[in-house]
């Protein structure tokens, strides 16, 4: 039998609303991928991607097909789920000692609360090899958030992977090629909850809710999200606000499109701080989608003209060994798992390979 909630209409979701404050936000370019398919349009947005990508990983994304009701919709059943009772969360933990992010993730309480201030749910792809248990909740509307995740993938991930390919200056397919959605590898949708404190316990950790990093995936997608908190580090190492526009994704660069793109695409730098005084005693919901490479492969660089043109070919640091992006992901989810659960009391250097965490915070 099925709970009573999953017999009652969703509630609806009203976004909160937007901070009064004034803030020193970054400036971000716009890609509008409606006009990939227009003649002239792939290459006018190649010229927009080369004048800032060097400089800022993080941009929007307009065009993309959602509907702001889409979204919402996505965000009730986010809400819904962390009204679950926690004993009913936890029967779907994730196992992020080995490097799992599949399933929930409890928020760490007591002295380890400064080091992680939020709760997930993440939805890995659809398809045999991550078929787990669901809450009720998750498997009475799957075929709509299965439809929400295939969009990202196909309708924004994959344009986006073409056009880097473009501006990289080699085969369209070849990001495509290493992105397939029914292969091997993990890609998930996230609900997120970050949790208010109270003000004097975010002095005491300097108002960060979540320390500077960069993602470990190939491209991270945040939906519309009104609470002011996520700031990117500019290139002169300056924290700014990212204002999240309705009818945006805000889209971020991250490892693995960095290690394929021999460093020219850059992971982004970002962090989360305490919202501004208005909006600060309410949650922060998050609706996020992670893309990665198939897990079995390689996080080698292209063969680029364009890098070979800017000298960068051959400048790249890359792992003493191979290394798939299977094995990047689990490393680095297993080191912020120690770190996070106090396993270790200190951030450890290395991730894998002779490659080393960097710490912003």
């Amino acid at each position: 039998m099925l709970q009573p909630w999953v017999d009652t209409v969703l509630p609806s979701y009203e976004y909160p609303d937007e901070t009064g404050e004034q803030l020193e936000y970054a400036e971000l370019e716009a890609l509008d991928i409606s006009k990939l398919n227009e003649p002239g349009g792939k290459e006018a947005l190649a010229e927009q991607v080369l004048r800032f990508i060097n400089k800022n990983g993080f941009f929007y994304v307009i065009g993309h097909g959602f509907s702001d009701e889409e979204v919402r919709r996505q965000y009730a059943l986010c809400q819904a789920f962390f009204e679950l009772p926690l004993e009913e969360k936890l029967q779907y933990a994730c196992d992020t000692a080995k490097g799992d992010f599949r399933g929930y993730k409890l928020q760490s309480t007591g002295k380890l609360a400064a080091r992680d201030n939020n709760e997930q749910y993440n939805i890995p792809k659809f398809t045999a090899e991550h078929a787990r248990p669901h809450p009720p909740l998750i498997r009475a509307h799957w075929d709509e958030i299965r439809a929400f995740s295939l969009k990202i993938h196909d309708g924004v991930l994959l344009p986006l992977l073409r056009l880097f390919a473009h501006v990289l200056e080699v085969d369209g397919e070849f990001l495509v090629e290493r992105h397939h959605y029914e292969a091997e590898g993990l890609e998930y949708l996230r609900y997120m909850k970050y949790h208010p404190r109270a003000a004097e316990a975010d002095a005491q950790i300097g108002n960060i809710w979540a320390k500077g990093h960069t993602d470990y995936n190939t491209l991270t997608f945040l939906f519309h999200q009104p609470v002011a908190g996520l700031q990117v580090q500019t290139p002169e190492g300056k924290w700014k606000y990212v204002r999240s526009p309705r009818d945006a994704i805000i889209v971020n660069i991250a490892d693995a499109l960095e290690f394929l793109s021999g460093s020219y695409l850059k992971s982004t730098v970002h962090r989360v701080v305490r919202p501004p005084n208005d909006q600060a005693g309410r949650p922060r919901l998050s609706l996020i989608y992670f893309a990665r490479p198939e897990a079995n492969i390689l996080l080698k660089p292209v063969s680029s003209p364009l890098l070979r043109h800017l000298g960068l070919q051959d400048e790249t640091e890359q792992f003493s060994h191979d290394v798939t992006a299977e094995e990047w992901a689990r490393a680095r989810i297993a080191k912020d798992h120690r770190f996070r659960t106090g396993l270790v009391d200190q951030p450890e250097k290395e991730i894998i390979a002779g490659v080393n965490q960097k710490y912003y915070d």
